[in-house]
């Protein structure tokens, strides 16, 4: 095989589509200019394709504190999703005094639809008085005639005032909350708010409305769905004909829950919504839930979210999902409180797992400012260029049964070198454990016969690593039951406080093939490990290439004193900051990721992970291009 030192950088370029409906641009936080090259100033907005031509409305935002410079809703044109066009203010703020739109006011969230039926472009908007802060909490509605406007205010105000929620039980109508004297944020309070009782509360002046959005359904049924009972709750409201009233008709939706910033889509009969944790402006962990029913019942989901700064929705906040032809596009801001206006972007393709969840994988911010690429020396390599066993001066064994429940027994003959490659061969066979106690309760003592054979090789005591990048160049074997690893620990103290890097792990969960990023890390109790994982199906990667399977891929790690960064193929898969992978108690406090670690390469079978093995793939390859280790230059040993 031919080899290179010099790894093929794939650029990520925004796909144009070749006629038809465009795809959209994947945006990640840099400057995302118009076509005058300023930075697109529509922020929690949404867009509204109409003729062609798609309308893109946001918030207008200016320097600072909320309200200030902001000059109301501006709104861009594009034809191709890549490119647009400043259209300017579309609803102005104005300077009447007591108008809901005073100049000073706040207009927050602004989505507009089309209603066939009156020709008219509808907008609604969160919006909060002058001078009130955010106390007024009123929805807002505008018309026009054209998608540029100019849009007319027509009313601002509080949600179906007088109205019961439809999923509000006669009992929860009856409750008196005159006499409730329990502090906030206590369980006794949280269930009082569960009930109805800020719902209640707001019955006579109309619930309140903050982060909002708009669905039109498929038989053109329009809903509003926002924040309420001071951002503790989400309503969805129906709107009538005109999609400038509500009908009376909404639910209340897991009350007590503090979602906000809404965005939803429906697939396959299915709803779906991904908002926000209320935490100002810091960004948090996005949250999803699913209905078959818009008005009906809901669930709960796990974050929609994988890859790189997950755990924070990749530094932003959701705001609309944009269908588009071949799929969905989630839409977010990254916001900067002092700088409203320069607030960034965040556009990422929406993918689907097997059971048809969605899920949005990270990508790797970058840099406004160019900043210079650090370079590293060859530390030492492993080409695997003489066929044979592989070099004892690196490599050592593992033998018989290790960890995990696994079924493979692990020997030497299962790992050679041939063609340039390393091999590690999972075989199936019969024949007997020399390790078997009749009767014996442990895993490994219990096992009669061995099922299969396959190897595991390590650098411990050889080849270590303290910092620098690390790359391994590989194909992994997919079918049932594999579970190839390349993996790193720390010789200092035992599992897990010495540290474990997982550069990579292919195994099934919950019966889905995943590609795994992970370290782990000690805690106060024996063999109790802290992780930092990421979890990215393998569909994400087969959807880009059918033919994955079939390739080498470079997996690549490059860890410094802040953090690890693990990449698959140039894209990042996840980032642990060091900061935060403190030992307990039984590792004193120590940090494992600031001393050496040893290299390991695998393929187990089955157990804990692995599934139940295809034996129709057997024997299975897991073939190793190469190992490379780097330093930077200006810290390499001379």
């Amino acid at each position: 095989m031919r080899k290179t030192f010099i790894s093929i950088l794939c650029a990520l370029i925004a796909p144009w589509c070749m006629g038809g409906t465009p795809t959209p641009p994947v945006v990640n936080g840099e400057v995302f200019p118009d076509t005058d090259g300023n930075h697109i100033n529509a922020h929690g907005g949404g867009i509204l394709e109409h003729q062609g031509t798609y309308y893109w409305y946001g918030e207008h935002r200016g320097e600072g504190r909320p309200g200030k410079g902001q000059r109301g809703v501006a709104c861009y044109s594009s034809t191709d999703l890549h490119n647009w066009k400043n259209e300017g203010i579309v609803l102005a703020v104005v300077n009447e005094p007591g108008s809901p739109i005073e100049e000073g006011c706040i207009i927050e969230r602004p989505k507009v639809i089309y209603n066939p039926s009156t020709g008219k472009f509808v907008m609604w908007f969160h919006n909060e008085l002058k001078g009130q802060g955010y106390g007024a909490a009123q929805a807002g509605t505008a018309i026009s005639d054209s998608p540029t406007g100019p849009f007319k205010l027509v009313k601002s105000g509080r949600v179906n005032p007088g109205i019961y929620p439809m999923n509000m039980t006669e009992e929860e109508k009856a409750m008196s909350w005159d006499n409730f004297k329990h502090d906030w944020w206590t369980p006794e309070w949280y269930d009082a708010i569960r009930k109805g009782m800020f719902a209640k509360r707001d019955l006579k002046g109309g619930q309140m409305s903050r982060d909002m959005t708009l669905f039109v359904d498929d038989d053109g049924t329009a809903y509003h769905i926002y924040s309420s009972e001071d951002n503790l709750t989400l309503n969805i409201a129906e709107l009538d004909s005109t999609y400038l009233n509500h009908t009376g008709r909404y639910i209340r939706l897991f009350p007590a829950g503090h979602n906000e910033a809404p965005a939803i889509f429906k697939k396959d009969g299915t709803y779906w919504m991904i908002t926000s944790g209320c935490t100002g402006w810091a960004p948090n962990k996005a949250r999803m839930m699913k209905a078959t029913d818009i008005l009906g019942e809901w669930e709960q989901l796990p974050n929609p979210c994988v890859g790189p700064n997950a755990d924070i929705t990749f530094f932003g906040q959701s705001t609309f999902i944009m269908p588009y032809d071949g799929g969905f596009m989630f839409m977010a801001d990254i916001w900067n409180p002092k700088d409203l206006g320069n607030s960034r972007h965040i556009w990422l393709p929406i993918e689907f797992r097997e059971d048809g969840t969605p899920f949005i994988m990270g990508r790797e911010q970058k840099p406004d400012t160019a900043q210079p690429e650090k370079e590293y020396k060859l530390v030492w390599s492993d080409e695997f260029d003489k066929d044979g066993k592989p070099d004892s001066k690196i490599w050592n064994y593992e033998t018989g049964y290790a960890r995990n429940h696994e079924l493979q027994w692990y020997q030497s003959d299962n790992a050679y070198v041939k063609d340039g490659l390393l091999i590690i061969e999972a075989r199936q066979c019969d024949k007997p454990n020399p390790t078997y106690k009749a009767g014996d309760k442990g895993w490994r003592e219990s096992r009669e016969r061995i099922e299969c054979t396959s190897a595991s090789i390590n650098t411990r005591g050889k080849k270590d690593m303290h910092y620098g990048r690390l790359c391994v160049r590989a194909r992994i074997p997919v079918g049932g039951g594999a579970w190839p690893a390349i993996w790193l620990l720390g010789e200092e103290m035992q599992w897990p406080s010495n540290g474990e890097i997982d550069m990579m792990e292919y195994y099934r969960v919950n019966g889905e093939p995943h590609i795994l990023a992970n370290a782990a890390w000690g805690t106060d109790k024996p063999y109790d490990a802290k992780w930092n994982s990421q979890k990215i199906p393998y569909k994400h990667f087969l959807d880009r290439d059918p033919f994955w399977a079939e390739k080498f891929h470079e997996w690549r790690m490059d860890w410094d004193e802040e953090a690890m960064k693990l990449y698959l193929d140039d894209e990042l898969i996840n980032v642990i900051p060091l900061s935060q992978t403190i030992n307990g108690k039984i590792g004193n406090g120590t940090n494992p990721f600031t001393k050496p670690q040893y290299i390991l390469l695998n393929l187990a079978i089955g157990g804990d992970n692995g599934g139940d093995p295809d034996w129709s793939c057997f024997p299975m390859k897991y073939e190793v291009d190469y190992v490379r280790l780097y330093e930077p230059v200006q810290t390499a040993a001379l």
